[in-house]
Order: structure tokens, then C-alpha cells, then sequence
């Protein structure tokens, strides 16, 4: 079972993942390569905390 503070930390993580994933749509990036950025996010993000942010 997950601790509350798990669950916030993911919440805020998918957060911040999809601010990011909107702010290179909105800068004009082509879908390939806001797909490849935020792949990358998440991968980074797998590294840092040890966990993957993805779909379920």
C-alpha cells in the first residue's frame, strides 16, 4: 500500500510532466520530439526518485 506520501509525490510528478509536456507543445515543437522530451522526463525521473510516471 502506498503512503500519503507517495501518492502526493506521484500526483505532483505527473503534475510537472504534463506542465512540461504543454509548455513544448506551446513552444511549437513537433510531436516526435515533444514525445522523445518527455520520454526522457520520465526517465529521469524513474532515476531520481525510482519510480516511472507513465500510464497505468
Amino acid at each position: 500500500m502506498a503512503s500519503v506520501l507517495d501518492r502526493v509525490l506521484e500526483r505532483e510528478l505527473k503534475d510537472a510532466l504534463g506542465r512540461f509536456e504543454r509548455e513544448l507543445c506551446r513552444a511549437g515543437l513537433d510531436d516526435e520530439n515533444v514525445k522523445s522530451r518527455v520520454r526522457g522526463a520520465k526517465q529521469f525521473v524513474a532515476f531520481l526518485y525510482g519510480r516511472y510516471i507513465g500510464k497505468r
